[in-house]
């Protein structure tokens, strides 16, 4: 429910006149407090400019430091709509057809195995039917016949970026320099960091309001490295609403919808009636008013832009906060005076889950003193009406990431306990006694996922590593130091860097690896209780991608 604050507020009618700053001020104020959003970057568009502007919170809550208009945010996938705009320059200059195969311009050896990649076309990701998957896990797969329908891709904007890059010349940033930032006057926007932007930068921070590192794009990515501002953001929505830079017929294409949209992009599913794709931007049609939107998410930092063009006005907001997002629909409605069925869409909750409240009472009090709320009647078993097997696998993961490990065995233990018959919840289970040290426990209980999940090869290799007798193989890694660890693995090339599935076991007084490698060379490192480093008995290492790896050469 929101306080009394909220309820007045958005009773008033949305202003937009020499009187909104203050008025705009206290209302975003208000909103940020009541979720614990640390900072807002905010602008309002009506009539060809930017009418409200809004700097407001702190850049992070370790330093307090204030949000001002120039403090950069990162955009996340707020980045794919002002590629898209780029890349239909190019269309409108003859440069790239729409619905020519990318392979024709650029072939994409990542996808070289399913030939069906040589039907994707520029339409086809713009639109996200390409059957691409967000973002692969391990090889690049193609999910579904391409054009089949929507499924929300990252991927299909990184390939498009390889084929623009490539017909221009040009790196990401430069082409988008001179074709978007330049022309519309974004001062303080990049898909690459800036050694300007330290001097004033916003500090993401996770669910439980904890600033974390920031990502320091080197590279740019048009599917999420966007650096930019709301004002700077605001000065691109104006170019969508008042066509600058691409002719009305474009922007018109690019506002038309290509591809229905289900609730769920997994797979089938009803159809969303309000909700479709267009061309790198989601649309949504009520019966009032058509917009044009699309929403930011790396976990850390939320935003979201939507803009009605038979009314010329839009709004941009940007959070550093995992929460962010929740706050939409009521800056959609107090600003713009209209109901956001894209947010609804998105499934995100106003309110904190009871697996959230479930993992921050843990956190205060521990699982003991925690848990009796989150039970069913009799007391014994987890509500999973309430919390499922992936909300309380989310909580023990959390705690392992704040060494809580004991209450993480807990919550793996009454997740086993409530579905017995899944493989994730024992080796979940398994894995938090891994990582204490507990290799007994940790063997037993990845033998049971083994047998409930054969594939299971993370879970395979670990057993096999645990075995009372040393698994045979042509290479052994050995640890003098660190006689007190509790945990010791190995991740390199040869087990595409998995943290966990190479344990060393304690053998004689040292840790000992032993595995069978093919011929060649290989990096690695070792994991010490959490922190990887180069391999301490070996001296021999390389600098890949700023990371100093171990490297070794197996020969026959």
């Amino acid at each position: 429910m929101r306080n009394l604050l909220y309820v007045l507020l958005c009773a008033l009618p949305p202003l937009l006149s020499s009187a909104q700053g203050t008025s705009f001020d206290e209302f975003f104020q208000a909103l940020i407090e009541e979720e614990e959003i640390p900072g807002l970057s905010v602008a309002v568009v009506e009539d060809g400019g930017i009418t409200y502007s809004g700097a407001l919170g702190v850049k992070s809550f370790d330093t307090r430091e204030l949000v001002n208009e120039s403090t950069i945010f990162a955009a996340a996938s707020l980045s794919k709509p002002v590629f898209a705009y780029a890349v239909l320059q190019l269309v409108e200059e003859g440069k790239l057809d729409l619905d020519k195969p990318l392979y024709k311009y650029l072939e994409y050896p990542d996808i070289a195995h399913d030939e069906r990649y040589k039907q994707i076309t520029a339409r086809m990701v713009l639109s996200h039917s390409s059957g691409f998957p967000n973002w692969r896990n391990g090889q690049l797969n193609i999910l579904f016949t391409p054009s089949e329908r929507f499924r929300y891709s990252g991927e299909g904007f990184v390939y498009l970026m390889r084929v623009v890059e490539h017909i221009t010349q040009m790196p990401l940033n430069d082409f988008m320099e001179e074709r978007v930032f330049g022309p519309l006057g974004m001062a303080h926007t990049s898909y690459v960091w800036k050694e300007a932007f330290e001097e004033n930068f916003a500090v993401p921070h996770d669910d439980l309001g904890f600033p974390v590192s920031k990502y320091r794009p080197e590279e740019g990515n048009a599917a999420h490295s966007l650096q930019t501002t709301a004002v700077d953001y605001a000065k691109f929505l104006l170019a969508m609403l008042q066509p600058q830079g691409l002719k009305a017929s474009t922007v018109e294409l690019m506002l038309s919808p290509v591809v229905e949209v289900a609730p769920s992009s997994s797979g089938p599913a009803p159809k969303s009636p309000e909700i479709s794709w267009g061309l790198g931007w989601g649309l949504q049609g009520t019966s009032k008013e058509k917009a044009f939107w699309h929403w930011g998410d790396n976990n850390t930092f939320r935003c979201f832009v939507i803009a009605y063009p038979d009314k010329g006005k839009g709004v941009v907001y940007f959070t550093n906060s995992n929460l962010g997002l929740r706050i939409t629909p009521e800056i959609v409605e107090r600003v713009l005076g209209e109901r956001c069925p894209a947010w609804e869409w998105l499934g995100y909750e106003r309110e904190d889950a009871p697996w959230q409240l479930l993992f921050k009472a843990i956190l205060e009090k521990g699982y003991g003193q925690a848990i009796p709320p989150f039970l069913e009647k009799n007391g014994q078993q987890l509500d999973t009406a309430r919390i499922n097997e992936w909300q309380m696998n989310q909580i023990g993961y959390r705690l392992m990431e704040r060494h809580r490990y004991e209450d993480a065995q807990k919550v793996f233990y009454a997740n086993m306990q409530a579905f017995p018959k899944s493989a994730n919840t024992y080796d979940s289970y398994a894995e938090a006694h891994l990582r204490t040290g507990d290799f007994e426990t940790a063997r037993k209980y990845y033998s049971k996922a083994l047998e409930l999940d054969p594939q299971n090869a993370v879970a395979e290799s670990i057993v096999r590593q645990l075995a009372p007798k040393s698994p045979k193989g042509n290479t052994s890694f050995r640890l003098n130091a660190y006689p007190h660890a509790r945990l010791v693995t190995l991740a390199g090339e040869f087990n595409g860097w998995n943290p966990v599935s190479l344990p060393f076991i304690r053998q004689n007084g040292e840790w000992v690896c032993t595995l069978g490698l093919e011929p060649g060379r290989y990096e690695y490192k070792l994991i010490i209780d959490g922190v990887w480093t180069p391999d301490p008995e070996n001296p021999e290492v390389t600098v890949n991608e700023g990371n100093l790896n171990s490297v070794m050469v197996v020969v026959e």
